[in-house]
C-alpha cells in the first residue's frame, strides 16, 4: 500500500530528472520539452487546467485519490483505500466483508459508507498570499503573527463557504511562501459498488508489501450520490447517481513497455524542502524512535484485541497502517546506507550555503541560521510529543470539552476545527469509533505508550498532566489512576455523542473521573497550544525566506522548482519501464496471472481461490491477453514520482484513457523519499486485470456495462 514517498530537493544535485516531481497543474506549460522527451503529444493545456478533461474527472477521498469512470457517478480507487470507511464499517463476525468480498449487481444493493466518508471535487484554486498575510510583517511578534493570518484565514473561508456542500481550504504551499485557496464541492452520499476478496485485494499482505514482482488486486469501485435537485445530501435511498462533469473511459488494450503514463492525483505531504539538520535528524534518530514505536504497537495490537469480543476486526485497519509505515521506514534505513545518504546531502548542503554567501544578504543569513537553530529545538521536543497522548478515549473527551468552551463564543471567534463549519466532521468522527474503538483495548495501548513517556526527561515532559498520572512514582499507581479514568461511563460513541450536548458548566461540575481529567489538564494543553501556534508561525516566516534564497539558486541554475505535496491535485508523468536493482536481478514491467498460483500457498495471504486458479490454469484470458507477456498483466512498472495520498490515483495514456491504478513503490529505492532516485518505480494495478476479474471472476455484467471500455 502505498503510504510515503518523501523527497528532498536539496539532496539531489539541482538537476531536474524528466520523470521526478509532482507538478501543479499551471506548471505543465512549462514543460513542454520533458513532455514530448517522455512521449506525450497532446495539448498541454488540458493538463493545465483543472476544468477540462481529464482533469476534472479526477476527485480525492480525503486521504486517497481516485476517478470517475462513468457518467453515473462510479469512482476507481485502490482496494486498501476502502478498508476502513467500507468494508470494515459494512463488516462483523458473520459478514466479513474483507474475506468474501462485495459486487452490487444493482444500485439498490449498494452499500452505504461509514459517517464522515467523502468525495471532494475540486471547484476552484487561486491564489491568495497577500490576503492571508495581510496585517503582518517581518518585525512582528510570533503569538500576533499567528493570531492575525488564523483570523485572515477564517475570514476567507467564512466567505467562501456560501453552502454547506461547499468546503474551502487555505492551503500553504513552499511552506508558507506561498497560500492558495482550494474550493471543492463535498459529495456526502458514497456508496460501496465492488471491493474483490481480500486474496485479491490485498494478495500478498505485509509480506509483499513495498515488494515487487508484484500479483495484487488493489482496486475497488464506489458511487456518488447527490439528492434530485443536484445538491450534496447526507445518504438517502431517494438520492440519485451524480452525473460528474467528464469520466475517464477505462482501456481494455492497456500499455507496452515504454508507453507515456501519467498520474493525476492529491498527494498528501512530502517533505521535500528540507533543511540539511532536518534530514540528519529523521535519518539518525526519528527513523528509528518511529521503527520502535509502530513495532510496539502492532505488538500490543496482536496481544490485546480477539476475535471473540470484535477487536481485532475493530483495529485491523489500525495494525494495516501500522505495518505499512513500520516496513517503508525500516526500508528507508536500509536504503539511506545504501544510498550513502547523508554524505551526498552534507555536500549538496555545502553547495547550497556556498551559493549563501555569495548572493546572500547579511539579513536572509540570519534568517536561514534562526531557522536552523529553531529547528534544533523541535527535534528536542519531538520524542516527548510523539508519545504524548496516544489514548483515543482522553483525546475524544478533550476534543468534546474544548468543542463546549468553543460553544460559549461567537462563531467567528471560535478556534478553527470547533466552528460551525466542523461539528459534522467532529460528530461523524465521534461515530467512526463505533467500528474502530475499544475500550480495553485502548487502556492497554495507552499504559504501556505512557511507560515510555514516564522515561522521556521531565523537561520535556508536561507537568500537570504527568502529575495527574503519577508518572514520578510507582507505575502501579500510574496503572491504577488510569483505570480509574478508564472507568468512566463515557466509553463508546454513545456516550460520547451524549456528551457532545452538555453545557461547559455541566462538564465542569461533572465527577465523571474522565471528564475530571479533560477539566484539570484543559489549560495545559491550551499553553502548549499557543507555545507551538507561536513556534509555527515564526516558522513560516524563516521558512518562506528559506524558500526565496532557494527559489533564487534555482532560478540561477534555470530549474523550475515545485513545492511539496499538500493535498491539492498534481501531475507526475514517466513511462512503462522496468529496473534493474541488483547484479544480475531485472525486474520486468509487467506481472502475469501465472504468477498468482506460483506465490499459492493455500494460507493467508497467499490464498487463491479454487475458482481463481482454475481459470489461471485454463489459461482463460478471453479479450484481455497481453502478447509479449503471453497472459493478463496484474500490475505493472513506471517511471512516476508519487508519495502518499496518490493511492488510487489513475494512471492514465496519453489519450486520457484509465490503463492502472498507482497503488504502490519498492522497498529497495524507498529512500526516494529523501533523495529522487532515478531507478525508483511506482507499481500500478493494469486495467486488464480489474476488467478480467470482473468479468471471468465475478461475472459483474451489470458493471461492465456502465464502464466505457476502449479496444
Amino acid at each position: 500500500m502505498l503510504k510515503i514517498f518523501l523527497l528532498t530537493l536539496l539532496m539531489i544535485s539541482y538537476t531536474t530528472i524528466a520523470d521526478e516531481g509532482m507538478w501543479e497543474p499551471y506548471q505543465m506549460e512549462g514543460l513542454k520539452k520533458e513532455l514530448r522527451a517522455t512521449g506525450y503529444k497532446k495539448n498541454i493545456s488540458n493538463l493545465s487546467d483543472l476544468f477540462k478533461h481529464p482533469m476534472n474527472a479526477i476527485v480525492s477521498l480525503g486521504g486517497c485519490s481516485a476517478a470517475f469512470v462513468s457518467d453515473q457517478g462510479l469512482i476507481a480507487t485502490n482496494y486498501h483505500c476502502i478498508e476502513r470507511s467500507y468494508l470494515q464499517f459494512n463488516s462483523d463476525a458473520k459478514n466479513n466483508l474483507f474475506e468474501t468480498g462485495f459486487v452490487a449487481r444493482s444500485k439498490e444493493e449498494e452499500k452505504k459508507s461509514a459517517p464522515g466518508a467523502r468525495v471532494y471535487v475540486t471547484l476552484e484554486s487561486n491564489e491568495i498570499t497577500k490576503q492571508v498575510l495581510m496585517g503582518v510583517k517581518d518585525e512582528t511578534a510570533d503569538i500576533e503573527r499567528a493570531k492575525i493570518i488564523e483570523e485572515n484565514i477564517k475570514q476567507i473561508i467564512n466567505n467562501c463557504e456560501t453552502t454547506d456542500e461547499i468546503e474551502c481550504r487555505v492551503r500553504s504551499f513552499y511552506s508558507g511562501e506561498t497560500y492558495k485557496l482550494e474550493k471543492v464541492l463535498k459529495i456526502k452520499d458514497v456508496r460501496l459498488v465492488y471491493a474483490p476478496p481480500a486474496y485479491i485485494g490485498e494478495y500478498g499482505g505485509e509480506i509483499d508489501n513495498w515488494m515487487y514482482p508484484r500479483h495484487t488486486g488493489d482496486f475497488a469501485l464506489l458511487r456518488a450520490y447527490v439528492s434530485k435537485d443536484g445538491s450534496s445530501k447526507e445518504f438517502n435511498k431517494d438520492n440519485v447517481p451524480y452525473a460528474s462533469n467528464s469520466f475517464l473511459k477505462i482501456s481494455s488494450r492497456g500499455v507496452d513497455d515504454g508507453d507515456f503514463v501519467m498520474v493525476v492525483g492529491y498527494p498528501g505531504r512530502t517533505n521535500r524542502l528540507l533543511t540539511f539538520n532536518e534530514i540528519k535528524y529523521d535519518l539518525e534518530v526519528q527513523f528509528h524512535e518511529v521503527v520502535k514505536f509502530l513495532k510496539r504497537g502492532i505488538d500490543l495490537i496482536n496481544e490485546h484485541s480477539t476475535d471473540e469480543d470484535g477487536s481485532k476486526l475493530k483495529y485491523r485497519g489500525l495494525k494495516s497502517g501500522y505495518e505499512n509505515y513500520y516496513k517503508k521506514i525500516s526500508g528507508q534505513i536500509n536504503g539511506a546506507k545504501n544510498f550513502k545518504l547523508l554524505e551526498s546531502e552534507k555536500e549538496n548542503w555545502n553547495n547550497f550555503l556556498r551559493f549563501i554567501d555569495k548572493e546572500a544578504s547579511s539579513e536572509d543569513k540570519q534568517y536561514l541560521e534562526e531557522l536552523l537553530e529553531l529547528v534544533g529545538e523541535e527535534q528536542l521536543e519531538s520524542r516527548a510529543r510523539s508519545y504524548y497522548g496516544n489514548s483515543t478515549l482522553i483525546a475524544t473527551v478533550k476534543r468534546i470539552y474544548r468543542n463546549a468552551i468553543e460553544a460559549e463564543k461567537v462563531d467567528s471567534e471560535r478556534k478553527p476545527g470547533y466552528q460551525e463549519r466542523d461539528q459534522e466532521n467532529l460528530v461523524n468522527r465521534i461515530k467512526s469509533l463505533n467500528y474502530s474503538f475499544d475500550a480495553r483495548v485502548d487502556k492497554e495501548i495507552f499504559l504501556d505508550r505512557l511507560k515510555n513517556y514516564a522515561n522521556i526527561d521531565n523537561s520535556y515532559r508536561r507537568p500537570v498532566y504527568s502529575e495527574l498520572l503519577g508518572l514520578d512514582g510507582d507505575f502501579v499507581e500510574t496503572k491504577n489512576i488510569v483505570e480509574g479514568i478508564y472507568s468512566s461511563k463515557f466509553n463508546n460513541s454513545k456516550t460520547f455523542l451524549q456528551l457532545m450536548e452538555l453545557s461547559i458548566e455541566e462538564l465542569q461540575k461533572s465527577e465523571d473521573p474522565l471528564v475530571v481529567f479533560a477539566n484539570k489538564t484543559y489549560q495545559e494543553s491550551l499553553d502548549y497550544e499557543k507555545k507551538y501556534e507561536a513556534r509555527s508561525a515564526r516558522r513560516q516566516l524563516l521558512k518562506s525566506k528559506f524558500i526565496g534564497i532557494l527559489k533564487k539558486y534555482y532560478e540561477a541554475s534555470n530549474k523550475q522548482l515545485y513545492s511539496d505535496a499538500n493535498g491539492t491535485l498534481r501531475v507526475t508523468y514517466g513511462n512503462v519501464a522496468g529496473v534493474s536493482l541488483k547484479d544480475g536481478v531485472i525486474y520486468e514491467p509487467f506481472t502475469r496471472l501465472e504468477g498468482i498460483p506460483q506465490k499459492h500457498t493455500g494460507k493467508k495471504p497467499f490464498n487463491a481461490s479454487k475458482e481463481l486458479l482454475e481459470l489461471i490454469e485454463n489459461k482463460d484470458y478471453g479479450n484481455y491477453l497481453y502478447g509479449p507477456i503471453n497472459s493478463v498483466p496484474v500490475n505493472f512498472l513506471s517511471t512516476l514520482d508519487i508519495t502518499n495520498g496518490n493511492s488510487g490515483s489513475a494512471t492514465i495514456n496519453s489519450d486520457f484513457e484509465l490503463v492502472g491504478l498507482a497503488f504502490d513503490g519498492m522497498i529497495e529505492t524507498i529512500i526516494a523519499d529523501y533523495k529522487y532516485i532515478p531507478q525508483a518505480r511506482t507499481i500500478s494495478v493494469d486495467s486488464r486485470y480489474l476488467l478480467w476479474t470482473l468479468e471471468k471472476l465475478e461475472k459483474a455484467e451489470n458493471i461492465l456495462e456502465e464502464l466505457v471500455i476502449t479496444k
